[in-house]
């Protein structure tokens, strides 16, 4: 086997590594909360914390793999990721896991964007198609078999999903520094962004510290903590409009296609990392099932991704872009109005009703989104574009898991049960969805078939194409 397949493995560990961690943890929090006796806030920052550290860093450890070399900052995100894999798999405390998450999501943050940008320059045009197939459907598979492996897992003991890391992260480490050339882009620039990435670490925490803490501290403190997140986000608004080499180049939402396609990602992506926080813990705290039985119940959430991914370019031919992903938020709405109705007692066909349409949504928004994200996008924005847009995937599950755990819980404060505040704080997904849907159909335009329409399809790559696949930075 050549080094460039060699590279596909070692690169595709680790993204595999990724796909799996947002699955598993959340099944794994019941059994966590019994053993280290976590909080309820404990066990939503387990998630918060390490959403919040990708977010953050995503688009600059893309930025400085492209200026300092990108093999090199994979590697060092692999390494990283397996640290923080080791104090989660040892915590005896919540504080200590949380901070082993933390760790988890700043090495997370090199190997999102640099995977698929080392596939890339590894491979030469003629095999890049088939290349970056496997990668996507890597990522596919280990998304659609995370609850049922991360079930397998916890029933043992809820410290294997962090410790089986080790091993895959040492083999894709080994492989990765042994077969991968390294590659750099002498048009990165040499800066970084510091006063914005400062901005928006404080203002980005500081707002996700007053939701998920709403319930436990005092009005003043929260509403302070709120207003001065608010204004370091300001901040960060205006730093960004000042500097050469933004982290985010607000002037990309200018672009129709490109805010609707960003505006329908936020809302159903993070509205994915709430259903799997809150129906995880329903399925074992309220029904009594087992972790594996749970992980196989809640598979029609993520297994459709793996059946739709692969027919995504020919859907987005024959459909467009925009009907595609209308439809599938409609269906993202009509699956969580269902778990809206969730109660203690809930049968599982209702849940199924519930589970299936939202996976539908995934698997027919996901692929078409990055599609016409793109597709009117300058080949000179595609690198910094294709950054946010992976920042905002992950910014909104910070958020949206921030948002809905202070509803839960003012609901809990309120007299609901616990699967009756699950229902209701699903309303806040139902509303954020309804706004991405209409943004969606507003703004996203479909376009004639593209390089970028026939690269998700599997047919041949032009040139243009594949400048900007060495791009991506998700």
């Amino acid at each position: 086997m050549s080094r460039s397949w060699w590279t596909l493995v070692g690169t595709c560990a680790g993204l595999f590594l990724l796909m799996l961690d947002s699955t598993v943890v959340a099944l794994a929090l019941p059994s966590i909360r019994l053993e280290i006796d976590a909080s309820s806030t404990g066990l939503q920052w387990m998630m918060n914390a390490y959403l919040l550290a990708i977010t953050v860093f995503v688009v600059t450890a893309g930025r400085l793999g492209d200026m300092l070399g990108r093999k090199r900052l994979f590697l060092i995100g692999m390494v990283v990721f397996a640290l923080g894999s080791v104090l989660c798999g040892a915590a005896d405390d919540e504080h200590v896991l949380i901070a082993g998450r933390v760790l988890q999501g700043m090495g997370a943050a090199p190997m999102l964007p640099l995977s698929l940008a080392i596939v890339c320059n590894a491979f030469p045009a003629a095999q890049q198609a088939r290349a970056l197939g496997i990668w996507a459907g890597i990522s596919a598979v280990a998304l659609g078999i995370g609850p049922l492996a991360g079930g397998a897992l916890v029933d043992v003991d809820w410290r294997l999903i962090f410790w089986i890391n080790l091993p895959v992260a040492a083999l894709g480490i080994a492989i990765t520094a042994l077969a991968a050339p390294e590659s750099r882009d002498p048009g990165s620039g040499r800066r970084i962004d510091v006063p914005g990435l400062l901005a928006l670490s404080v203002g980005l925490t500081a707002v996700v510290l007053a939701l998920v803490q709403a319930h436990l501290w005092g009005a003043g403190v929260i509403v302070g903590l709120a207003l001065f997140g608010l204004i370091c986000l300001y901040a960060f608004w205006r730093i960004e409009h000042r500097t050469a080499e933004p982290i985010v180049d607000f002037s990309l939402f200018r672009n129709g296609p490109y805010f609707g396609a960003s505006a329908a990602a936020f809302a159903l992506v993070g509205a994915y990392w709430s259903v799997m926080f809150f129906q995880s813990q329903y399925l074992q705290d309220v029904r009594g099932h087992s972790a594996i039985l749970s992980g196989l119940m809640i598979l029609p959430v993520t297994v459709p991704m793996i059946f739709v991914s692969p027919f995504s370019g020919r859907l987005i031919a024959r459909f467009g872009a925009r009907a595609l992903m209308s439809a599938g938020m409609v269906c993202g709405i009509a699956g969580l109005l269902v778990l809206t109705q969730v109660g203690t007692d809930s049968s599982y066909g209702l849940l199924l009703a519930g589970y299936l349409p939202f996976g539908v949504a995934l698997g027919l928004v996901y692929a078409p989104m990055s599609t016409a994200a793109m597709a009117a996008m300058p080949s000179e924005k595609v690198g910094i574009a294709s950054g946010v847009l992976a920042m905002d995937r992950v910014m909104a599950g910070t958020i949206a898991l921030a948002a809905t755990g202070t509803v839960f819980h003012a609901l809990q404060r309120g007299g609901s049960s616990f699967a009756s505040a699950i229902g209701g704080s699903t309303w806040i997904l139902v509303g954020l969805c309804v706004v991405g849907a209409a943004l969606t159909w507003a703004f996203v335009r479909d376009t004639s078939q593209t390089g970028s329409d026939r690269s998700v399809a599997g047919e041949p790559h032009s040139d243009q194409l594949m400048h900007r696949h060495r791009r991506f930075h998700l």
